[in-house]
């Protein structure tokens, strides 16, 4: 056994198998023993390297005595919602305010499976635990989660958030989600990822979905962590004819984030939208990789990610568009941008696009740079100070990523999570 090897052992040793979905847990606990550990050798991780995270091993945290009371379960002022909240992987019911409501099931992953709402066979979408090692341990020791079923023509009259807050040291969860949205129906979710200073340990979330001919899926994905906690992040979702699934993920604040996002269209007419932002500061770390797969004819997709480097921090963009033989007319559109504001601050970023179709329309694109200086030099010619002058030019750069959150609210709550970290006036 590699040293590699010897840590991951020592890294999951104390968590705790997976309770409800026993033959997911089986194969996950197989693939982990038969996939390697994601190395600087290891090309999708090269710059991700999981050897800062295996140093200190982590556990599972014991049953939870309740949401803690300092900690608001809804941290989105003003945002009327729906509401599930995860403790350290743990559903707290007692903090959570579900929809009861014809055509709609939204209740706890664990109740789910205790109801037979998930069939033998049916425990995983995404083999997501077949492909990566992070994947097999996820499978493994998959905690609970939301689970959210839409019949044909059903429109949710609300956002379901799910908040999900770490607490404590050298802890693992592994929250597990599952969103089927019928035909012609629509929801929106919003992922609200929170931890307090000295919180540590992983957190390795993975969330499948489907949606149906005609519907349409949005979710607003936010990540504010304080404490050193590594986060990996896996979507994954397919769609059917006419389909419209938009995700719009930032990240406000991370010790170490790793999000993998995949989009599958299967019925023609499908359209994607995949946005992001990430301003990591200190010696923080931001990674997003991404996945958009065009199978049939006549589909759309938009993808623009954006992102602003301070101190000492790295971030990671590998974008990958495929466009199948069979997915003739697509018009896929990917951009990657960058602005370096420290010397001592780096991006790794590969845009890629893979075309085997004739009759397409796809564009890709990166830039990596500084600031403007003679946008600077006239914002502070007109009187404003140079600090205030980066902070409107911060704005304007992300503003276009903010402003397509599908809850206003949402956006309005991460501008001002960003305004306070960052100094914006």
């Amino acid at each position: 056994m590699s040293a590699a090897n010897d840590k991951a052992h020592a890294f999951v040793a104390g968590l705790a198998a997976s309770a409800g979905l026993a033959p997911l847990a089986e194969a996950g606990r197989q693939a982990m023993a038969d996939l390697p550990v994601p190395t600087r050798k290891s090309e999708r991780w090269k710059y991700s390297p999981l050897t800062p995270m295996l140093v200190t091993p982590v556990r599972t945290a014991p049953a939870h005595e309740g949401w803690p009371e300092d900690v608001p379960t809804n941290p989105i002022p003003g945002l009327d919602a729906y509401r599930i909240v995860l403790l350290n992987g743990q559903v707290v019911a007692e903090a959570c305010d579900l929809p009861v409501a014809d055509g709609v099931v939204c209740i706890p992953l664990s109740q789910a499976m205790a109801e037979g709402r998930i069939g033998a066979g049916d425990e995983d979408w995404s083999a997501y635990h077949t492909r990566e090692w992070v994947g097999a341990v996820h499978a493994a020791h998959a905690q609970d989660g939301l689970f959210l079923s839409l019949e044909s023509g059903v429109v949710l009259d609300r956002p379901v958030l799910v908040h999900h807050h770490t607490t404590g040291e050298n802890v693992a969860s592994c929250p597990r989600h599952r969103v089927q949205v019928g035909a012609n129906a629509e929801a929106e979710v919003v992922l609200w990822s929170s931890a307090p200073e000295g919180a540590s340990g992983m957190v390795n979330a993975v969330l499948e979905g489907k949606v149906g001919a005609g519907a349409r899926l949005g979710v607003d994905k936010v990540q504010h962590e304080h404490g050193a906690v590594f986060h990996l992040a896996h979507e994954h979702v397919t769609q059917d004819k006419d389909s419209t699934f938009r995700i719009h993920t930032v990240t406000v604040q991370g010790h170490w984030v790793r999000n993998e996002l995949n989009a599958l269209q299967h019925g023609s007419g499908s359209h994607t939208i995949m946005h992001g932002a990430y301003l990591p500061k200190g010696q923080e770390h931001v990674d997003n990789h991404t996945t958009m797969d065009h199978t049939v004819p006549h589909c759309t997709s938009s993808e623009l990610y954006k992102g602003i480097l301070y101190d000492r921090s790295t971030g990671v963009f590998n974008g990958k568009v495929f466009v199948r033989e069979d997915a003739q007319l697509t018009n896929a559109y990917q951009q990657n941008a960058n602005i370096v504001a420290d010397a001592g601050a780096s991006i790794n970023a590969k845009p890629e696009l893979e075309i085997y179709a004739d009759d397409v329309k796809c564009s890709h694109g990166c830039t990596v740079g500084q600031f403007d200086e003679e946008a600077l030099f006239y914002l502070k010619s007109r009187g404003i100070a140079d600090r205030a002058a980066r902070a409107l030019m911060v704005q304007a750069f992300i503003g276009d990523v903010l402003e397509g959150f599908g809850q206003e609210e949402v956006a309005q709550e991460v501008e001002g999570l960003l305004a306070d970290r960052h100094g914006w006036m």
